[in-house]
């Protein structure tokens, strides 16, 4: 598969997806409000007040939705001395509390372009809406926690693009 590279305006970040995917930048202050909209309206109020969605992109449909998907998410670290693990628990924990179901598959501590990452491979249906499959890989920076998350629905689908998904958040490299 031919991968394409974004990296940010002020290389802080870069990532590669498939040829055939498109970054949806103007798509990243509707997700925001629709997110929290929808948060709302299952009464979570406020758990991704401080998340900051930094590149959103996809396969794009004729509805309108880009399925799948990889967005990445950046959120100021609260606890310099936080252990990624215990990140990734929070995390866990904000999924789980929002999630009807959550399935675990698998949690793989690694290193990624020298950083220490953990890949979570879930699935889980959220009120409302329907399952998805989700490739999620979280590290931290000096300054960051950083989740970026491959989403495809519906699940059976990510055995499909499941080496793509994985090559997604591999690449993903902190410039800064």
């Amino acid at each position: 598969m031919n991968f394409t590279t974004y990296t940010d305006e002020v290389n802080f970040f870069s990532i590669s997806y498939p040829a055939n995917w498109e970054p949806a930048f103007s798509m990243i202050e509707s997700l925001k409000l629709k997110t929290d909209e929808y948060m709302n309206s299952i009464d979570e109020k406020g758990s991704l007040e401080k998340s900051n969605i930094v590149f959103f992109g996809g396969v794009p449909l004729d509805n309108g939705y880009y399925n799948p998907n990889v967005s990445i998410l950046a959120e100021p670290l609260d606890d310099d001395n936080a252990k990624l693990e215990d990140i990734v628990e929070d995390v866990i924990r904000e999924y789980k509390s929002v999630a009807e179901e959550y399935r675990e598959f698998s949690r793989t501590k690694t290193i990624i372009n020298g950083r220490k990452v953990i890949i979570l491979d879930l699935e889980a249906r959220y009120p409302n809406l329907a399952s998805v499959h989700c490739l999620v890989m979280i590290t931290s920076s000096d300054k960051f926690v950083w989740a970026i998350t491959c989403t495809i629905c519906p699940p059976l689908n990510f055995y499909d693009f499941k080496d793509d998904l994985y090559a997604i958040v591999k690449s993903f490299k902190i410039l800064k």
